[in-house]
């Protein structure tokens, strides 16, 4: 298959590169991903200015904006031969369980993708789901293991995307796949699961003032992490060592009924 790779932790970083590695193994990989750390940036976009794209090799590009900006450049900017079969977004550097998906490049990068009409699969891999994502130094984790399971399971993740949607002329997966495992080398098994709900605990915002004593340099940090949900989330299933595979809406997901009954 022809795939697409893209993450938000940046085109350099250890996730997408052992990943690209492992599936040039066996399909036709491209990379496209931003230049530099874009983590957070769920589904933002830049409009209406010019973004840099710099070509490492004849398959890998780089460019200066978001996950969601690599996924429409690499479909609609024409130095792509065709468009994949498939875009795989991470792997990333600490989980995307629960609510954090919500603000997640790389859950916004395969939503994209589904909307787009080629389905979208996020893949994501972290030590403790208690603690801050990606808190752990990058030599520790483990991103071989998950590379090699989206290998192996490829195509049946593809099919969990849904079937192709004619909607107004355009096309679109009804959804896309967030896939969380552990930092370890042998997984226990696979967990279909539902989102937890994640909550950081000791949030806190520092403003420091800057030398002109007008303007402010703002840092966002969080502290420990709680996770609720039952014995079928997200978090259960990667604390205990599964592979916890989300199938989740690309479109926001609407209840009809519930306004029926509301405003009758």
């Amino acid at each position: 298959m022809k795939l697409l790779l893209t993450n938000d932790d940046g085109i350099d970083a250890p996730g997408i590169q052992t990943l690209a590695s492992v599936l040039r193994r066996e399909h036709e990989v491209w990379i496209v991903a931003p230049l530099r750390n874009k983590s957070g940036a769920s589904s933002s976009l830049n409009m209406l200015q010019n973004l840099y794209l710099e070509q490492r090799s004849d398959k890998d590009f780089a460019l200066d904006g978001t996950p969601v900006d690599c996924v429409l450049s690499a479909f609609t900017g024409g130095y792509l031969p065709s468009r994949p079969d498939a875009v795989i977004s991470g792997i990333n550097r600490g989980y995307n369980l629960g609510t954090d998906a919500v603000y997640s490049g790389t859950c916004g990068a395969a939503r994209q993708a589904s909307l787009t009409g080629i389905p979208g699969i996020a893949l994501s891999v972290d030590k403790n789901p208690f603690e801050s994502a990606g808190s752990a130094a990058d030599s520790e984790y483990n991103y071989a293991s998950l590379a090699e399971f989206a290998l192996k399971n490829l195509k049946n993740l593809l099919v969990l995307c849904g079937k192709i949607r004619n909607i107004d002329e355009g096309m679109n997966y009804e959804y896309f796949i967030n896939v969380n495992a552990p930092s370890i080398d042998s997984y226990k098994g696979v967990k279909f699961t539902k989102p937890c709900r994640r909550f950081y605990c000791g949030d806190h915002t520092v403003l420091t003032k800057e030398a002109d004593g007008k303007t402010y340099s703002c840092f966002v940090g969080g502290g420990n992490v709680r996770c609720y949900g039952d014995e079928f989330s997200d978090a259960k299933a990667v604390a205990d060592g599964n592979v916890s595979i989300s199938v989740l809406y690309a479109e926001p997901a609407v209840n009809t009924e519930f306004c029926k009954k509301t405003f009758r």
